[in-house]
Protein backbone atom coordinates (compact mmCIF):
# COMPACT_ATOMS: atom_id res chain seq x y z
CA UNK A 1 0.00 0.00 0.00
CA UNK A 2 1.36 3.43 -0.88
CA UNK A 3 0.67 6.70 0.86
CA UNK A 4 -0.11 9.86 -0.99
CA UNK A 5 0.53 13.22 0.61
CA UNK A 6 -1.34 16.40 0.00
CA UNK A 7 0.50 19.68 -0.43
CA UNK A 8 -0.33 20.69 3.16
CA UNK A 9 1.24 17.50 4.54
CA UNK A 10 4.58 18.19 2.88
CA UNK A 11 5.28 21.03 5.28
CA UNK A 12 4.64 24.74 5.26
CA UNK A 13 8.11 25.71 4.03
CA UNK A 14 8.46 23.51 0.96
CA UNK A 15 6.97 26.14 -1.38
CA UNK A 16 9.19 28.82 0.14
CA UNK A 17 12.32 26.71 -0.33
CA UNK A 18 11.40 25.97 -3.94
CA UNK A 19 10.83 29.69 -4.57
CA UNK A 20 14.26 30.52 -3.11
CA UNK A 21 16.10 27.85 -5.12
CA UNK A 22 18.54 29.28 -7.67
CA UNK A 23 18.27 32.76 -6.16
CA UNK A 24 20.91 35.09 -4.78
CA UNK A 25 19.57 36.64 -1.59
CA UNK A 26 20.93 39.40 0.61
CA UNK A 27 19.48 40.42 3.96
CA UNK A 28 20.01 43.87 5.43
CA UNK A 29 19.21 44.40 9.09
CA UNK A 30 19.01 47.97 10.36
CA UNK A 31 18.89 48.66 14.07
CA UNK A 32 17.77 52.14 15.08
CA UNK A 33 17.68 53.20 18.71
CA UNK A 34 17.99 49.62 19.93
CA UNK A 35 18.91 49.00 23.55
CA UNK A 36 19.88 45.50 24.62
CA UNK A 37 19.78 44.73 28.32
CA UNK A 38 21.20 41.59 29.87
CA UNK A 39 20.45 42.03 33.57
CA UNK A 40 22.72 39.87 35.68
CA UNK A 41 23.42 37.70 32.61
CA UNK A 42 20.60 35.38 33.66
CA UNK A 43 19.61 35.73 30.02
CA UNK A 44 16.47 37.70 30.06
CA UNK A 45 16.89 39.86 26.96
CA UNK A 46 14.96 43.05 26.33
CA UNK A 47 15.04 44.78 22.93
CA UNK A 48 13.62 48.27 22.47
CA UNK A 49 13.82 50.27 19.25
CA UNK A 50 13.23 49.86 15.54
CA UNK A 51 14.47 46.80 13.68
CA UNK A 52 14.08 46.77 9.88
CA UNK A 53 14.74 43.75 7.64
CA UNK A 54 15.26 44.25 3.92
CA UNK A 55 15.52 41.34 1.49
CA UNK A 56 17.12 41.68 -1.96
CA UNK A 57 16.65 38.73 -4.30
CA UNK A 58 17.62 37.97 -7.89
CA UNK A 59 17.94 34.95 -10.18
CA UNK A 60 21.35 33.31 -10.33
CA UNK A 61 23.24 33.56 -13.59
CA UNK A 62 24.11 30.32 -15.38
CA UNK A 63 27.74 30.59 -14.20
CA UNK A 64 26.58 31.10 -10.60
CA UNK A 65 24.26 28.07 -10.87
CA UNK A 66 27.13 25.89 -12.12
CA UNK A 67 29.44 27.13 -9.34
CA UNK A 68 26.77 26.49 -6.71
CA UNK A 69 26.12 22.99 -8.04
CA UNK A 70 29.86 22.20 -8.04
CA UNK A 71 30.15 23.47 -4.44
CA UNK A 72 27.21 21.33 -3.34
CA UNK A 73 28.67 18.20 -4.99
CA UNK A 74 32.02 18.87 -3.34
CA UNK A 75 30.42 19.32 0.08
CA UNK A 76 28.35 16.13 -0.28
CA UNK A 77 31.36 14.09 -1.36
CA UNK A 78 33.32 15.26 1.70
CA UNK A 79 30.57 14.19 4.10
Amino acid sequence: MTESKSVGEEGPYRGLLEALADKHTEFDIHLQGVNVKLPHAGFSVELNGLVTFTVHMRELTDDEKRASAAKNVSMMSQA
